[in-house]
């Protein structure tokens, strides 16, 4: 039961909600799927002024194609992000991601934005979108901004958002038609977030070639591999990767799932399992 009250609002327009969190700032809280804001009202860690619902807004849950990047919306939803078959086609990567993301409830309810919004270190979409190069867009009564993920992530649970700017859109570049990919994780039971995970794309010729490893400190990581697999795809070359997975976990922590050294190992054996798999999809005729 969630205890001390607050204003409920629900604006039809980007531009009534930009408004009132332009009015109210840090006293207010934005609800989007709820996956988190509730929970954590619930448990008073959470005491918002103001809740203002992102539900009734339109446009912001559509997929565009603009050529050679796909334009998502922030409001999307886990289970639309792993079905829609523009996704599927040109970001299978990020189709893999949103499939594995809590249970049907939570797929069918939790928001592409908000999970990047909440920045959880081993959220699934977090190393997803670093791995692509995605942007996103957020929106204040001043106007927008368009921020890298190196950028928008910043700590542990922390991003670059004023307390006045919504995220809008992720806009994210197909991924070249032939590409291999894949999304590992490591958990304790289906539907937690990962302790550690990897993911892979692997562009035909091996450009690009990158893995983005989360779970393994307060941003995730992502490694350029292309000269590693360009020297010969196979034991010694993931060998090197994993090492090199390995000492950029250096600033991974330890909490109640596992030690920072656990983490470093697993970020070392997950890397690996990931370019695995994303190798084994591009032979295959590229998928994830």
């Amino acid at each position: 039961m969630i205890a001390g009250e607050f204003e409920f609002c629900a604006p039809k327009t980007l531009a009534e909600a930009l408004a009132l969190l332009g009015t109210h700032g840090s006293a207010c809280k934005l609800l989007a799927g709820g996956m988190t804001l509730v929970p954590v009202m619930t448990l008073g860690l959470a005491q918002p002024a103001v809740v203002v619902s992102l539900n009734h807004l339109s446009g912001l849950d559509g997929v565009e194609d603009a050529g050679g990047v796909l334009r998502l919306g922030a409001m999307l939803r886990h289970a639309t992000v792993a079905k829609h078959p523009s996704i599927r086609e040109h970001l299978p990567l990020l189709a893999a991601a949103a499939a594995g993301i809590g249970d049907v409830q939570v797929r069918h309810r939790g928001t592409l934005g908000g999970s990047l919004v909440h920045a959880e270190p081993a959220a699934d979409y977090l190393s997803a979108t670093a791995t692509l190069g995605a942007r996103l867009c957020v929106r204040s009564t001043r106007g927008e901004r368009w921020l890298t993920t190196s950028e928008f992530f910043v700590d542990v649970m922390t991003t670059a958002l004023a307390p006045d700017e919504i995220l809008t859109a992720i806009e994210i570049p197909k991924q070249p038609a032939g590409s291999g990919s894949a999304h590992k994780t490591l958990r304790r039971v289906e539907g937690a977030f990962p302790i550690v995970l990897a993911s892979a794309a692997i562009g035909p010729g091996l450009a690009p070639a990158r893995v983005g490893i989360g779970g393994v400190g307060p941003r995730p990581v992502v490694l350029d591999v292309a000269d590693e697999l360009r020297r010969g795809a196979g034991d010694a070359a993931l060998a090197a990767i994993g090492d090199r997975a390995f000492e950029a976990a250096q600033h991974a922590l330890t909490d109640l799932n596992g030690s920072g050294a656990y983490r470093r190992e697993m970020a070392r054996v997950y890397a690996k399992r990931a370019v695995t798999a994303a190798l084994a999809n591009l032979r295959a005729g590229g998928r994830s």
